[in-house]
């Protein structure tokens, strides 16, 4: 069975790596580690790692990370790394966190828990082909918008998407990205460029959210403090992860999620804080604490009330092959606990006492705060 378990997980492996892998990207993996807080400066398994570098060794040697993919096992979990020599948006999301203990803010002046969801609307000056300055200063860096350009007859069109590269007390740096959030295969693109004096707005679509809490209690304390967000019910991410059979999310697929779906912001809860992060550059934008019952069992992976997220088709049919009373005499009574009942589908018995750390340092690695 261990090795089925094994020729299982190289075999899922190689299939990923094969849609992804080109000449500047590999594919590390550690299987059935046990220490999330250390994972990246373990020795990762092949690609180019090949057991003699860690995450740490690679980022070291120009390697940036893609994306990472998260899989529970019976001993742990499994870990793949997506690591590219192409430039990857992606920010500091430890560095900007400790900020926030430290109370310490190199790049500007801002104040936790004063982000604010509302748009903001300015003009874009000195554009270059990439980039353009605002005269609002004290933003978030990973902060997002879009470019809108408006015609001489009074017609709109969005035609970027922007984030805050660089901020200071009066000013700020904005980097331009292709927009896609009403990509359309059938209709042609337009071939508008950013100019001077286009307009930019901040916020886009921030008051449009996803919450991953931990539990049904994290969930509402969090919907009830941000009421004047319009929230999407974690039940649609947890039916989409179903129907894709992907019981652990990774940030790729979070995004592209929340990109379908127009959101603008994803809040995840880990204790007792809530992360607020941009759903277009998965920078954290700000963090809250919460009072809800942080110490409730966790689940993963994230409160729904959607079930069997990881269960496949065949085990369902023979899970109702078991439960038919003329073959409970050969199969036995069901003899779980009513916890691993409750459960199933999550945890193995012995990981149910580990499962509060392990949704915690799931989406600890996901922001990249571990």
């Amino acid at each position: 069975m261990r090795k089925a378990s094994t020729k299982l997980f190289l075999a899922t492996l190689a299939l990923f790596a094969t849609s992804v892998l080109s000449a500047q990207t590999t594919v590390c993996y550690k299987k059935d580690w046990t220490s999330p807080s250390t994972i990246d400066k373990v020795k990762l398994d092949g690609g180019m790692c090949q057991g003699e570098a860690s995450f740490l060794d690679m980022k070291k040697k120009g390697w940036k990370l893609r994306d990472i993919r998260i899989t529970s096992s019976k001993k742990g979990l499994n870990y793949q790394y997506i690591l590219t020599t192409k430039t990857v948006l992606r920010f500091d999301n430890k560095k900007f966190v400790a900020s926030l203990d430290n109370k310490k803010f190199v790049a500007s002046k801002v104040t936790p828990g004063t982000l604010t969801f509302s748009t903001i609307k300015t003009q874009l000056t000195n554009v270059t082909k990439d980039s353009a300055i605002i005269n609002i200063g004290n933003l978030r860096v990973g902060q997002s918008g879009i470019v809108m350009k408006t015609y001489d007859d009074g017609q709109k069109i969005i035609i970027a998407n922007a984030y805050v590269e660089a901020t200071n007390e009066t000013a700020s740096k904005v980097k331009f990205l292709r927009f896609e959030g009403l990509k359309q295969n059938a209709l042609p693109n337009s071939k508008s460029i950013v100019q001077e004096n286009d307009t930019l707005i901040l916020n886009y679509m921030y008051d449009k959210s996803l919450i991953i809490a931990p539990s049904q209690d994290a969930f509402l304390v969090t919907r009830a403090k941000f009421r004047n967000n319009s929230f999407l019910h974690s039940d649609i991410f947890a039916a989409k992860l179903k129907a894709d059979r992907e019981p652990l999310p990774s940030r790729t697929t979070i995004q592209k999620f929340a990109k379908d779906q127009n959101l603008g912001t994803i809040f995840i809860v880990i204790s007792n804080k809530v992360y607020i992060v941009d759903s277009k550059t998965f920078a954290i934008l700000d963090r809250f604490s919460l009072a809800y019952n942080y110490l409730d069992t966790d689940r993963m992976p994230f409160y729904t009330r959607i079930t069997g997220i990881e269960e496949s088709v065949i085990d369902s049919v023979w899970k109702s092959i078991k439960e038919l009373s003329i073959l409970k005499d050969l199969f036995g009574d069901d003899e779980r606990s009513e916890e691993e009942i409750l459960l199933e589908g999550e945890m193995t018995k012995d990981e149910i006492v580990k499962k509060n750390d392990i949704y915690s340092n799931y989406y600890k690695t996901i922001l990249g705060l571990n």
